[in-house]
């Protein structure tokens, strides 16, 4: 079987595959968000001369590259067939750099999924893979998906969502809420505030009543930036965790078993590190769930 290459489909869930187990692990993640949120199914492939499965020191002829890539897209293809029969599955191969491809198609797709190998893949080189470099300049929601430890048996479905006041999370909070209604989930709302800062030896301890107050203001914040949300999707049962703690401990300790976890990026700037920010940037590197990262567009 032969895959015909067609463009992406406007408002489809582009997931991009190569083959491994992480991959696999995103074609599932995709085609579930496809038809369940009815939306067409697009594979990408993208492969270089340095194929993975090539001799030591030989490079295989190109014809040999775009039959192994062709093996890759069929076998794509037909494990979405099989996940959702009913689906509209599309898919295209391409030479080059996989995350170039990937935001090209991001200008058309409603969300791009990719897979990471697992926690120490991405921690060690998380903003030259292409799942970083893809986070960072798509132009609509990524969602890395990896190979995460077995979590326990519950029948509770969760999407958390991380809540700051730098403008970056509009997009987010809303993206969560249209996620949780879309699964029956909960959706956990969690902002970490933290001022006190490990080594200044200048710093101030605050007293009882600063805390009480700032927390307060904590609260109000993250009142404010999910106003109205509640209202466009009444069905979903919020809960908010308020804590002052460190906003990435706080938002991926309790990340294994969740459906999904939710940050915000800035949208702006030219490098990828710029662009996700510190706390994003650490999500993806240690929630134990897939991450979804949605560009804040009221920045450009």
């Amino acid at each position: 079987m032969t895959v015909r290459d067609t463009p992406t489909p406007r408002g489809a869930v582009v997931v991009g595959v190569d083959g491994s187990p992480s991959s696999e692990l995103a074609i599932d993640w995709g085609a579930d968000e496809a038809a369940r949120r009815k939306r067409p199914l697009h594979l990408v492939h993208v492969f270089v001369q340095d194929y993975p499965t090539m001799t030591v020191g030989v490079l295989p002829a190109l014809d040999d590259l775009r039959g192994m890539a062709q093996a890759v897209i069929n076998d794509a293809v037909a494990r979405a067939n099989r996940l959702g029969p009913d689906l509209s599955v599309t898919a295209a191969v391409h030479t080059g750099s996989a995350a170039k491809f990937l935001i090209d198609a991001s200008t058309r797709a409603d969300t791009v999924v990719v897979g990471t190998a697992g926690r120490r893949g991405v921690a060690r080189a998380l903003l030259g893979s292409t799942a970083g470099q893809v986070a960072a300049h798509s132009q609509c929601p990524v969602v890395v998906v990896r190979q995460a430890p077995p979590r326990a048996v519950s029948t509770e479905r969760r999407v958390i969502v991380g809540v700051d006041g730098a403008g970056t999370c509009h997009d987010a909070v809303g993206y969560a809420f249209a996620q949780a209604s879309s699964r029956g989930a909960t959706l956990t709302v969690v902002h970490g505030w933290w001022l006190e800062y490990a080594g200044d030896v200048f710093a101030v301890p605050y007293t009882g009543g600063e805390h009480e107050e700032l927390e307060m203001s904590q609260r109000a914040l993250v009142s404010e930036v999910i106003a109205g949300w509640g209202e466009k999707y009444p069905d979903v049962e919020v809960r908010q965790q308020i804590v002052r703690a460190e906003p990435v401990e706080l938002l991926t300790k309790d990340s294994a078993g969740a459906d999904l976890l939710v940050v915000g990026s800035r949208g702006r700037g030219g490098f990828s590190g710029l662009l996700l920010g510190s706390v994003s940037r650490h999500v993806l590197q240690l929630a134990d769930c897939p991450v979804a990262v949605v560009r804040t567009r009221e920045s450009e």
